[in-house]
């Protein structure tokens, strides 16, 4: 009886290593792939010569993006 019970348990297991690991190991790699993508910076265009530069890296007067000081005292 008790050999019965532990072939079950065996089973139980070797169904739960086949279906749900995989799918938890699946959905750790996508998960970080997209934090990858949260990463990215989004690039914006000085509005006095054109340059494109990170958004954290820029300048801003009036709403509008600049790449340097120089840039944004001649706008």
């Amino acid at each position: 009886m008790i050999l019965k019970w532990l072939i079950f348990g065996v089973i139980v297991y070797a169904v739960y290593i086949l279906f749900f690991k995989e799918k938890n190991i699946a959905s750790k790699d996508s998960k970080s792939f997209k934090k990858d993508d949260n990463d990215s910076e989004e690039m914006v265009e000085c509005c006095e010569c054109g340059t494109f530069i990170s958004s954290k890296e820029a300048f801003i007067k009036n709403g509008k993006f600049y790449c340097s000081k120089e840039c944004m005292t001649k706008g």
